[in-house]
């Protein structure tokens, strides 16, 4: 993780490719083939999608892939969010939670999942975004969230500076 980190200091480029680059650093270190990362707006309940991995968009056959998503609408993914926690998923396919909407048809399968909120450096402890990577071939750990809840927390504000 502190090599990802390095990284993501060190990147001179486009915000759009920062997050690229950090969604590929944060696949490496949980060693997941799947990652996406969203802001939160808390003001208007709203995440909005501004990086999925290359993977998912090779994999995803859905024809329209919506970038605005209303948080309570949201399935398991938004669980970091309305939980304000590192949340872990190891069977999706068996998972009874009620949160779990399903996948829309032509969605990129999930086996397992696993996603983080980011908090903003203030007083007020608020979310301003989520973090979240899937299908590890192994079980994701605590280990693995708190690596990943560290490593968003420390490049997310690295990145929002950049245009």
């Amino acid at each position: 993780m502190q090599e990802a980190l390095k990284k993501v200091k060190a990147f001179k480029g486009s915000q759009k490719d920062g997050i690229g680059m950090m969604l590929e650093e944060v696949q490496r270190f949980t060693h997941s083939p799947i990652s996406y990362f969203a802001t939160v707006d808390e003001s208007t309940q709203v995440f909005t999608m501004v990086g999925w991995s290359k993977s998912v968009m090779e994999n995803c056959a859905l024809i329209t892939k919506p970038i605005v998503y209303v948080i309570s609408e949201t399935g398991l993914w938004g669980d970091a969010y309305r939980e304000r926690r590192a949340c872990i998923e190891n069977d999706y396919p068996n998972c009874t939670k009620p949160t779990k909407k399903g996948q829309p048809k032509g969605h990129v399968d999930i086996k397992r999942h696993m996603n983080v909120p980011c908090f903003a450096n203030d007083e007020d402890n608020e979310i301003i975004g989520v973090l979240g990577v899937g299908n590890k071939e192994a079980e994701y750990t605590e280990a693995d969230a708190k690596l990943m809840q560290q490593f968003i927390e420390e490049a997310w504000p690295i990145l929002e500076e950049l245009d």
